[in-house]
C-alpha cells in the first residue's frame, strides 16, 4: 500500500506567496501539505498547532529568507527540535533557500535548494518564476519528498513536541506584543502639510538645516498603547518582498484605519498609496512590515 505523503511547510508569513506557489505544485503532483498562513492568533497555543500539523505531517521543508531564519515562528518549529539530538531530525528536513540568507547553523551541513538567484516576480497572491532554475528544483524537490527514507516517525514527532515545550511562553509572550491591523496607506494631501511635520521633527533633533532628509510617518492612534517611540525616531519599514526602507516618526493620525508615509518611503518599497496592507509593528525592533496588499471588493479612489 502506498503511504500518504503530507508535507509540514514551515515558513514566515512574509514569503507566503511563494509557499502557496509551491504548495500549488505540490498539490498538482498528489503531495499533501499542511500550513497556518493566519500564523498566531490572540489566545492560541502555539505549540498546539504546530503538534497537531506534525501529527498529520510525514515530511518537513522549511522556507529559508531573512525574515524566516529571524522569525519566532520558524525558530520555534526549527531551532528548539534540533537541539534536542534525540529526534534525529537533522537529516529529514528538506531546506529551501528562498532568499539569500544566513543558514541557521543547525543546517549547514545539509544539501539544500536555492533560488535566490532566481527571478520571482509577485502574481497577486502567489509569485511566478521567470527564470529556469525553479523548474529543475521543483522536480528534484518532488523526488526528495517521495523517499520514504525522509519521513519523520511518530517517535520523532513527539521528541520534537518535548524539545520546544520549554520555550512556548517565551514564544508567544513576544508575539502577543506584536501590533497587527489592516490599514490604508496615504501620503500627504499638500506639500504644505508634509512640511510642517518635517519642521516638527528636524526642530526636536536640533538640525533644521536637513530638514529635507526627514519622512514624516504617521502611525494610527490604535497603535499608542503598545508602540512607544520619540518624535524624530527612525523607523525601518518593509514591504512582502522584503525590500526595506525608512521613515521618521512624526506622530499619530486622527484617522485610526490609516498610515501616512513619505512618497520617497513608498516608492523605495514600491508600495502604492490608497490601498490597504495587512501591517506588522514589532514595538521592540521598531520594524513597520506591510505583509500584504488586501483585495478590496471595490477599487479605492
Amino acid at each position: 500500500m502506498m503511504m500518504k505523503i503530507k508535507v509540514f511547510i514551515s515558513h514566515s508569513s512574509q514569503d507566503k506567496k511563494f509557499v502557496r506557489t509551491l504548495k500549488d505544485g505540490l498539490t498538482e503532483n498528489s503531495i499533501e501539505t499542511w500550513l497556518d498562513e493566519d500564523q498566531i492568533d490572540f489566545g492560541d497555543s502555539l505549540l498546539n498547532k504546530l503538534e497537531n500539523g506534525l501529527t498529520e505531517s510525514t515530511h518537513l521543508v522549511i522556507v529559508l529568507s531573512p525574515a524566516s531564519v529571524s522569525s519566532e515562528w520558524v525558530q520555534f518549529e526549527l531551532k528548539k527540535a534540533l537541539s534536542n539530538s534525540k529526534t534525529g531530525l537533522t537529516n529529514k528536513i528538506i531546506p529551501i533557500k528562498y532568499r539569500d540568507c544566513k543558514i541557521p547553523d543547525e543546517l549547514e551541513d545539509l544539501l539544500h535548494a536555492n533560488l535566490s538567484d532566481e527571478v520571482v516576480l509577485p502574481d497577486g497572491d502567489r509569485v511566478k518564476f521567470i527564470s529556469n532554475g525553479y523548474d529543475t528544483f521543483f522536480l528534484k524537490l518532488v523526488r526528495a519528498i517521495r523517499n520514504s527514507a525522509k519521513t519523520i516517525s511518530s517517535t520523532e514527532k513527539v521528541e520534537i513536541v518535548k524539545s520546544i515545550k520549554a520555550s512556548e511562553i517565551e514564544i508567544v509572550e513576544h508575539t502577543k506584543s506584536l501590533f497587527r491591523g489592516n490599514f490604508k496607506l496615504i501620503g500627504y494631501s499638500t506639500k504644505e502639510s508634509r512640511d510642517t511635520y518635517k519642521r516638527l521633527i528636524s526642530k526636536q533633533l536640533k538640525d533644521e538645516s536637513n530638514s529635507d532628509n526627514y519622512r514624516p510617518f504617521l502611525l494610527p492612534p490604535s497603535a499608542k498603547s503598545l508602540v512607544k517611540i520619540k518624535l524624530g525616531e527612525k523607523i525601518r519599514i518593509e514591504d512582502e518582498l522584503f525590500l526595506d526602507s525608512l521613515g521618521h516618526f512624526a506622530g499619530y493620525r486622527n484617522d485610526d484605519l490609516a498610515i501616512a508615509m513619505d512618497k520617497r518611503t513608498r516608492d523605495e518599497l514600491q508600495i502604492k498609496a490608497n490601498q490597504f496592507y495587512q501591517v506588522q509593528i514589532d514595538p521592540e525592533t521598531m520594524i513597520v512590515k506591510f505583509v500584504e496588499k488586501i483585495e478590496t471588493s471595490n477599487p479605492v479612489e
